[in-house]
């Protein structure tokens, strides 16, 4: 075939004049060259072969155009992958060109021909840890030892549409085989032709639901926009007729009250929520340190989730740089960013107390518990509700690429079916492995410390004591539990950046001990503890200068030491005791919180200094108004951008910085627009359905 003998010639054109001489590198290239013919070739799969019949009569067609010099053969050929520069720093991953290969065919054709099938974009991901070289194959050394400590190689191929994965597969194995031993076909994912958001009900139903909330959005708007124009003229009228305001306020007229719809309308004006979002006034609670807690751990979040997330989606020709694992206090830093999730943890404690506690006060110590779970329930579920309906039906029609149905496995096909899970808040218990938006265990694990906290909450406010009590035991039992099931499983003390745990043991640990709320309530007692403390002085707290000094210094040093005592864990030279794990792991995660009380304490009695500067600046109010949003969509942005690259990086710190600034950016956009359209509404319409204030 034409194009299969340009590639031996350019094979040829390397090798050297002396024909005695051997160049490896020039029969490796040969090798491929071949390799790539006998993928093509199906008519030397044999009689014994699983390929279906109908992909073999597609790719002969196929095959029979490219020798006739067909543009779209062609193109399909052009866009199946081979090597290219890199394989000697691990650049295994050939993944062709994504976009050329799904949009050869159909199209505009210079011949009358017109194939029965559409171009199919394939990648198969090869394991190449343990692979060897056939006698009769010869490849440089140095290739085949960076293939296997590669483990996996990719290979993109542009393939006819009436070919399986199964088939793919089926092929690529016998390809393989005749190469190297010990080595296998892992996996084949296609993407998939002809399939458009119009032709699926589901998708459409949900396009119209989101068109519906747009609807309301610019009805609540045209409503808030007339009755201000109309309020307006209407008191320019009256003021003709009336002396001024200042000196006769019984001239002003009541402001009429407003029909049940249009403070539905009002709820859902773009001009009443984007003006209570971005407003900057002083908090009503007062602990305005909580504003830049949550939007800094936010950015902690997602600056950790960037790096992790681009190394597991992102292809790159480097990967041997991929294991140094820097060492620097900055990224070891980010590498510890799970302790952001425990801030969060913290304000939610620190929250339920000072707010439930006042509304108390007001209602003589009783709590409505019908009011108190549907409230927690109305606030958290429906923006996670259409997130999920988001990634179940219209995600997959958003982008596409090599790996794509990689990318979004965990948003799609996982939410489709466990959707419900997250809807009743026990996808951290239940089905686990395929938990739908796996970055919604915090949600999960937060409302059920929301759904115990009445009972400490009574017991607190009824008898100090007791509930002091109560909170001590919860917390040693939480600590006890954390360290026993660490040690005995043997699981890590955190979850490490560098691959000294097994992937079952760190696995493990996510399951149980990570994502479970008995191992994870400590810094919500220590929030509750914070709380509890600004309740009972009214936010007027007194401390000493030497206690100040002290404060901060035990602070400072406490969250420093768990932030960075796994540093050698985290950079891959040596693993910790059980001992020290099991310490670590029962105990960081309170020490922490108990380092973020200080700061809230210290910032609410005016001995913040700086840090009170930085967390109280009145411009970081907005950003921590989205951050819910922005934490529920964030990971679905990256799944968007990251598996739709349709190229190979080269991969470096500055590169991943890089992407996180980006990701920043479009979450907190998005989360603005996720918040109007619905948190704000959904919020307002509380207040309408059940009268809260």
């Amino acid at each position: 075939m034409y194009w299969l003998l340009t590639l031996g010639v350019l094979s040829a054109a390397t090798a050297p004049t002396n024909a005695a001489s051997y160049n490896p590198w020039s029969d490796f290239t040969n090798k491929i060259s071949s390799s790539l013919e006998r993928v093509l070739d199906v008519d030397a799969l044999g009689p014994h072969s699983n390929v279906s019949h109908i992909c073999v009569n597609a790719t002969r067609q196929y095959l029979i155009n490219l020798d006739l010099e067909e543009l779209w053969a062609m193109k399909m050929f052009d866009a199946t992958g081979r090597p290219d520069s890199g394989v000697l720093r691990g650049g295994f991953s050939f993944l062709g060109y994504y976009s050329e290969c799904i949009q050869a065919v159909p199209e505009p054709l210079e011949s009358h021909y017109q194939p029965p099938f559409v171009s199919s974009y394939c990648l198969a991901t090869i394991n190449t840890a343990g692979a060897e070289l056939k006698p009769s194959v010869h490849l440089p050394k140095d290739i085949m030892r960076m293939a296997v400590a590669s483990q996996f190689a990719r290979v993109g191929l542009c393939v006819p549409s009436l070919c399986s994965p199964e088939d793919v597969k089926e092929i690529m194995t016998m390809t393989l085989t005749s190469l190297v031993s010990g080595s296998s076909v892992v996996s084949t994912s296609c993407s998939e032709t002809g399939k458009r958001l119009s032709s699926d009900s589901k998708a459409v139903v949900m396009s119209g639901a989101l068109l519906f909330f747009v609807a309301l959005a610019l009805c609540g708007s045209f409503y808030h926009f007339s009755r201000d124009t109309c309020g307006a003229s209407s008191m320019e009228s009256r003021s003709e007729h009336t002396q001024s305001a200042s000196t006769d306020p019984l001239v002003v007229p009541k402001k009429p009250s407003e029909s049940t719809i249009a403070r539905v309308l009002m709820s859902f004006s773009l001009l009443a929520n984007g003006k209570k979002i971005l407003h900057v006034g002083k908090a009503s609670e007062g602990i305005s340190s909580i504003h830049g807690l949550r939007m800094w751990s936010m950015l902690w979040i997602i600056f950790g989730h960037s790096y992790s997330f681009a190394q597991q989606w992102v292809t790159y020709r480097n990967t041997e740089d991929m294991k140094a694992i820097p060492a620097d206090i900055i990224s070891q830093g980010i590498a510890n960013g799970t302790l952001s999730v425990d801030t969060f943890f913290f304000i939610s404690g620190l929250l339920i107390v000072y707010v439930a506690f006042t509304k108390m006060d007001q209602c003589a110590g009783k709590l409505n518990l019908l009011s108190f779970y549907l409230h927690r329930y109305w606030r958290m579920t429906p923006l996670m509700m259409v997130a999920i309906g988001i990634c179940a039906n219209v995600l997959p029609y958003l982008a596409g690429g090599p790996r794509w149905t990689e990318a979004i496995s965990m948003y799609d096909s996982t939410c489709r079916s466990n959707w419900w899970l997250n809807a009743l808040y026990l996808h951290n218990f239940v089905n686990t492995p395929q938990m739908c938006l796996n970055h919604t265990w915090f949600s999960a694990v937060d409302m059920q410390f929301y759904i115990i906290s009445p009972v400490i909450l009574l017991v607190l406010y009824k008898n100090r004591l007791f509930g002091l009590i109560l909170i001590a035991l919860l917390g040693l039992t939480s600590m006890a539990a954390t360290a026993i099931i660490t040690a005995v499983n043997n699981y890590p003390a955190m979850p490490y950046i560098s691959n000294l745990v097994p992937i079952d043991i760190m696995n493990g640990y996510m399951a149980n001990v990570y994502i479970k709320p008995y191992c994870r309530i400590g810094p919500y007692l220590v929030g509750m503890l914070t709380g509890y403390v600004i309740h009972q002085s009214n936010g007027r707290l007194y401390f000493s200068r030497r206690s100040v000094v002290l404060g901060w210094i035990a602070a400072t040093l406490g969250m420093l030491i768990v932030l960075y005592a796994m540093w050698n864990p985290n950079t891959g030279r040596s693993l910790p005791s059980i001992a020290v794990a099991a310490l670590y792991g029962a105990c960081s995660r309170t020490l922490w919180a108990i380092g973020l009380s200080w700061i809230v304490l210290a910032c609410l009695s005016g001995n913040g200094g700086f840090v009170n500067s930085v967390l109280s600046f009145r411009g970081l109010i907005p950003f921590s108004r989205l951050t819910y949003s922005a934490y529920i969509i964030h990971p679905i942005i990256m799944a968007v951008f990251y598996g739709s690259r349709e190229t190979v990086y080269d991969y470096s710190p500055s590169l991943l910085t890089y992407f996180a600034l980006g990701n920043i950016v479009i979450t907190y956009g998005l989360s603005f627009v996720m918040s109007l359209l619905f948190e704000a509404p959904l919020i307002g319409l509380e207040r309408v359905l059940f009268h809260r204030k």
